[in-house]
């Protein structure tokens, strides 16, 4: 019963770090340019209201997009991270500074970018 339990409150948490629409706001921490330009790698924090805690997502989008109000589609964490990010070649990005940060999802492809993950 306990392990059920966990299980729905992980569910629970990932739910409001993922999806909560109009309900969250997005701070963008960093962004960094591909070297062509044509992709970029946002870090930001989003908040979902009183009942969630912080959590520091990545996600990749294209170079002229701005950040839609969306969740991360390379990596959420829970809390406030300081990541470091570095593009290694157009198609390949570096992220480091996870730690033993709590992570809810962590991709290693996202539009044509193939995400190394360090510590």
């Amino acid at each position: 019963m306990k392990l059920i339990l966990q299980l729905a409150a992980m569910s629970l948490s990932f739910a409001a770090l993922t999806g909560c629409g109009a309900t969250c706001g997005n701070e963008v921490s960093q962004a960094i340019s591909s070297p062509s330009g044509h992709a970029r790698a946002v870090v930001f924090n989003r908040d979902c209201g009183a009942t969630t805690g912080f959590s520091t997502q990545v996600s990749i989008v294209s170079g002229e997009n701005v950040l839609s109000n969306d969740a991360g589609n390379a990596l959420i964490l829970a809390g406030t991270i300081p990541l470091q990010i570095q593009w290694e070649s157009d198609s390949v990005l570096r992220l480091d500074g996870l730690g033993s940060a709590k992570v809810f999802k962590q991709a290693t492809l996202v539009a044509g970018v193939v995400i190394n993950y360090g510590d």
